[in-house]
């Protein structure tokens, strides 16, 4: 995609900059043209009228026999993106994709060319204010109880004696935790703040309410804990602490049990007192996909139709706004929903501070404008790809053409990739990939109104393109960068017109969504070699360039 880096991201202008770096990361990006300004806990569900309270009580106590102590599964641990990159069983991580800006769009040659993607502008916010669409704002104040908390519920481990052996201690304080965790997950869903706030020492609490307003804003609608390491004993201080890292499966705005979720795996440190378990510290999650933007800041959050679109607190007053480019984007990819259709697509917008933070802040360059990350989430009891978050840099597009240029783009990557099995990000299937993604931001808009052209024609003129349209390299110039992703568009353009959209879907299919590779499925789709099909892709960029 032009100007998205992971899948999607963007990048801005990189005149003057240092080369790429390659990362060994995962996710699609946007580049901008040149100078351009195991088991998974029980679903939880949404509760809208607030029971009776239900405060805390007394631990509970019980004649069974304690149970033995079963090892869970070991968290995922970091995964530096590198295509393909090698990570643990049960957690794939999705291929990774470099980010070029997208080079400036020159004075045109024609000169109704600026004038044109002023009007394609225009119609997105003119279009959806015709139509009668507003966007819908957070139905209720966050931040306030509205629910009464929840208590743990009772266990089935007894309480074992002050000086009973780590055996019998451990699989108690995991249950006992796990409790606490399932009723401070229900009482977020519930709306009491009192409830969520009770798993937690008081050292916590501002920052904890922080992220229980923002997850509330996001319209959480289900935040499952499963404990998957742990407890490990710390007993180096006066006070012993038990690590446990856990796994939330979390969805926003769609009901749990229709939800496409993600996962979020971080590590927890627990007290235990008369009183209970309590968390005295919340690392953020970290390694493939995170820490998620709900982990770090303080956000307020909207939710349309289609998207659900989060900003940063200092940016609320242009929530408005971002909610409905992003809608309007969000209805353009649809038509693109030939998988699978997103549930909902869930967009950030940063600025340049969160954007070092968010997912990593994966890209050293201040090229990037934007990406899109596949993530996973635990489904019937399986881990697989199941959504996608995009996040985009809005002090680097501005408000205007180009912020809506790159939500179209990295949309564009979710809807294609959407709980694609097997990514597959090489040789033959990047210029696909990003080239779709092109190819749904520029619309209906004919060849000559692209905003990539000029960098193609000059990427070609210098032989790029000859015969085959290479990958990025951390060493291309922005012309380079831009022009390999405008060569992807020209390619994804030639498959659909020459051979049709079916097609075409079936190649992209089987090769970028399946893993297949284009030797083996282009005769089966085109009925010729892949490199007949490249050597007909190459001679027609030539011809348009």
């Amino acid at each position: 995609m032009a100007g998205r880096t992971p899948l999607g991201a963007a990048a801005g202008s990189s005149r003057g900059s240092r080369p790429w770096q390659l990362e060994t990361r995962v996710a699609k990006v946007t580049q901008a043209p040149e100078d351009f300004p195991p088991e998974p806990p029980a679903r939880h569900s949404r509760v809208e009228t607030p029971a009776a309270p239900r405060l805390p009580g007394p631990r509970p106590a019980s004649d069974e026999a304690p149970a033995a102590p079963v090892a869970g599964p070991t968290a995922p641990p970091p995964v530096e993106m590198a295509p393909p990159p090698a990570v643990p069983p049960g957690y794939p991580v999705p291929p990774g994709y470099l980010p070029y800006p997208r080079p400036e769009r020159r004075r045109s040659r024609f000169a109704t060319v600026l004038v044109v993607l002023a009007l394609v502008t225009a119609s997105v916010f003119g279009g959806a204010l015709v139509s009668g669409w507003r966007p819908a704002m957070p139905e209720a104040e966050t931040g306030t109880i509205e629910g009464a908390p929840v208590a743990p519920g009772e266990g089935t481990i007894p309480s074992p004696a002050p000086d009973a052996p780590a055996h019998e201690v451990l699989p108690y304080l995991k249950e006992q935790a796990q409790l606490v965790l399932d009723a401070h997950a229900q009482s977020l869903l519930d709306g009491s703040l009192d409830g969520w706030l009770a798993a937690y020492d008081p050292t916590l609490h501002d920052q904890m309410t922080t992220r229980y307003e923002t997850l509330r804003s996001m319209q959480v609608s289900r935040f499952d804990y499963r404990i998957t390491v742990g407890p490990l004993e710390d007993d180096s201080s006066a006070v012993s602490l038990y690590e446990i890292g856990v796994a939330v499966t979390h969805c926003f705005v769609e009901p749990a049990e229709e939800c496409s979720p993600a996962d979020v795996v971080f590590s927890t440190f627990w007290r235990d007192s008369d009183e209970g378990m309590v968390m005295v510290e919340v690392e953020n999650s970290a390694g493939v996909d995170g820490p998620h933007p709900w982990e770090t800041d303080e956000l307020v959050a909207a939710a349309g139709e289609r998207t659900v679109v989060a900003v940063p607190a200092h940016l609320g007053d242009r929530l408005e706004e971002a909610l409905e480019i992003s809608e309007e984007a969000a209805r353009n990819a649809d038509e693109w929903a030939l998988w699978d259709l997103p549930d909902r697509y869930v967009v950030y917008i940063a600025g340049n501070e969160e954007f070092d933070v968010w997912f990593g802040g994966m890209f050293e360059t201040d090229g990037v404008l934007g990406f899109a990350l596949p993530l996973n989430g635990t489904v019937d009891g399986e881990r697989a790809p199941s959504t996608y978050a995009t996040v985009m840099n809005v002090d680097r597009t501005g408000w205007g053409y180009d912020l809506t240029s790159v939500i179209r783009h990295e949309l564009g990557h979710a809807v294609t990739l959407w709980a694609a099995p097997s990514e597959r990000y090489a040789q033959d299937t990047w210029w696909m990939v990003e080239g779709v993604a092109e190819y749904i931001d520029h619309g209906d808009r004919s060849l000559e109104e692209y905003d990539r052209k000029w960098d193609v024609e000059d990427y070609v003129s210098q032989g790029g393109c000859a015969d085959e349209i290479l990958p990025p390299e951390e060493d291309d110039d922005t012309l380079a960068g831009s022009g390999k992703y405008g060569c992807g568009f020209l390619g994804v353009h030639y498959v659909i017109e020459t051979y049709g959209e079916d097609a075409f879907a079936d190649f992209f299919g089987a090769t970028a969504r399946e893993g297949r590779s284009g030797a083996e499925t282009a005769e089966e789709v085109f009925g010729k070699s892949y490199a007949e099909l490249m050597e007909e892709i190459t001679d027609f960029i030539a011809e348009t360039a």
